[in-house]
C-alpha cells in the first residue's frame, strides 16, 4: 500500500459501504507517520495527519448514515457532530482535497441534517480552568508560561490542543450551543434516568429518501397554514401548535388554521416509489 492507493481510497468514499472496514488504511498511516516523524519530516507527517482526518471524518458520516437508518439517532447526531468539529481542524491545514475527498458535500449535508432534528434545547456549562495542558509535550499552560507550542498547529503528525481541567460553576439553558452533544433529554419520573422524548419522524423520512448517502439533498425552512383539524387533539387552553407561547384559544384558535413550521425536501435522486414526495409538516 502506498499513499496514492490511501488517497484513492478516500476519492471513492461515494462507491465504499455505509460501514466501511477501514482498519487497514488506519494502521498503513499510522505506521507511515510515524516513520516521516523519525526522519524529521515535518512535512510529510502534517500530509498524513490530514489523510487520517479525512478519512474519520468520511468514517463518522457513513456511520451516522447507518446510525439514523437504525433508528439510532442521538448517537447519529453525535457522530455528525465530531465530524463537524474534524472538519473545522482539517480546514485550517487543508482545502485542496475537500472536492476531491467529498468533503465539501460532507461539511454541506451536516448542516442539513442538523437543521432537521428536534433538538432545540441544550446544556451550556459555565466554569473556570482550573489548569490548561498541552497536548504536545504534557506542559502546564498559562498566560506568563507558554509551552511554545501553538493550538491548531501539527506537530510531529498531531494537532496541538489544550486539555483543560474544569471547575464548573453552573449550567446554562441554551438553543445556540457552543458544544451539540448535550442534549436536553427528560427524566423519567420514577427512576430519574433519562428518556427520549423527541419527535424523530422527520430525520427518518429523509433517511428512507436517500438510497445512498452521498445522494444530494436540501431542505427549505418555510411555514404554512395548517387546518385545525390537524390538530383535534389539541386542548383550547393549551399551548398553540404554532409555537407560541399563548394558549390555542387566543392565538391561531379563532384564526382560519394554525400557522406551522414547514420543510419542503427537494431530492437530486428521486426518492424510493413508497415515500412521500409531498413537503412535511414540522411537528
Amino acid at each position: 500500500m502506498t499513499i496514492d492507493d490511501v488517497r484513492k481510497y478516500l476519492a471513492s468514499v461515494r462507491f465504499r459501504p455505509a460501514e466501511p472496514d477501514s482498519q487497514n488504511i488506519r494502521e498503513f498511516l499510522g505506521i507511515a507517520k510515524a516513520e516521516a516523524v523519525e526522519r524529521g519530516d515535518q512535512e510529510g507527517a502534517t500530509t498524513i495527519w490530514c489523510l487520517e482526518t479525512a478519512l474519520r471524518i468520511q468514517d463518522l458520516y457513513l456511520r451516522a448514515f447507518s446510525q439514523m437508518k437504525e433508528h439510532k439517532f442521538y448517537q447519529a447526531w453525535c457522530d455528525l457532530e465530531r465530524a463537524e468539529i474534524a472538519l473545522a481542524s482539517l480546514q485550517r491545514h487543508d482545502t485542496t482535497s475537500w472536492t476531491e475527498f467529498c468533503l465539501g458535500f460532507i461539511q454541506t449535508h451536516i448542516e442539513h441534517w442538523q437543521s432537521i432534528f428536534p433538538y432545540k434545547l441544550f446544556f451550556s456549562p459555565e466554569f473556570i480552568a482550573l489548569k490548561k495542558t498541552c497536548s504536545i509535550c504534557g506542559k502546564i499552560v498559562t498566560p506568563r508560561k507558554p509551552c511554545g507550542h501553538i493550538k491548531g498547529h501539527i506537530y510531529d503528525g498531531e494537532e496541538c490542543i489544550l486539555e483543560v481541567t474544569p471547575q464548573i460553576l453552573g449550567i446554562s439553558f441554551v438553543d445556540k450551543p457552543l458544544q451539540k452533544y448535550s442534549v436536553v433529554f427528560a427524566g423519567d419520573p420514577e427512576t430519574g434516568t433519562p428518556c427520549d422524548q423527541y419527535n424523530y419522524g422527520i430525520v427518518e423520512y429523509a433517511v428512507n429518501a436517500l438510497r445512498n448517502p452521498f445522494d444530494a439533498w436540501n431542505v427549505e425552512h418555510t411555514k404554512r397554514i395548517q387546518p385545525h383539524s390537524r390538530f383535534s387533539h389539541v386542548g383550547r387552553n393549551d399551548p398553540c401548535p404554532c409555537g407560541s407561547t399563548k394558549k390555542y384559544k387566543k392565538c391561531c384558535g379563532p384564526k382560519e388554521g394554525v400557522l406551522c413550521p414547514h420543510m419542503e425536501f427537494h431530492f437530486d435522486v428521486p426518492p424510493p416509489p413508497e415515500i412521500p414526495t409531498e413537503g412535511l409538516l414540522a411537528v
